[in-house]
């Protein structure tokens, strides 16, 4: 259990029902049922200020080359879920992110089921991360 399960357990401030899945809020972090938590873009950018913070972008390369978080190492879901100990670090914190949300849920969920710890999903995705007013990167491709 990671170090800061419980604590989150004893500072729940709401439990409720969504989607035949108990849904536990502390503050603002959601935990969906598992031990994945979700974050929102604004929770993201002071997780990115960890040096142990892996950003993992499941997205497809031409999404990922569209408009990406600057630091976020690009795997889509396909290559992920080839070789997942290949592609993720036991080391530090993992957090995932996709264009929604979906996606990046699917791969926290993987990672969880394979032993990894402290693990976050973002919530909306790249695009929530644009609407709250953080900077994407793009990337040129070539010819």
């Amino acid at each position: 259990m990671p170090w800061w399960m419980p604590y989150v357990i004893s500072k729940c401030l709401q439990v409720g029902r969504h989607h035949n899945r108990q849904l536990a809020y502390h503050d603002v972090v959601r935990y969906n049922g598992t031990m994945v938590a979700t974050v929102s873009p604004q929770q993201l950018a002071d997780l990115l200020s960890s040096p142990n913070a892996h950003l993992i972008d499941v997205r497809d390369h031409h999404e990922w080359a569209g408009g990406h978080i600057e630091g976020a190492r690009s795997i889509p879901l396909d290559q992920l879920r080839e070789d997942p100990d290949r592609e993720l670090s036991r080391d530090g914190v993992l957090i995932f992110i996709c264009a929604k949300g979906s996606r990046s849920l699917t791969a926290a969920k993987l990672a969880e089921r394979l032993g990894y710890e402290t693990i976050y999903n973002v919530d909306g995705g790249t695009a929530a991360w644009a609407r709250a007013g953080f900077p994407l990167v793009a990337e040129r491709i070539a010819a």
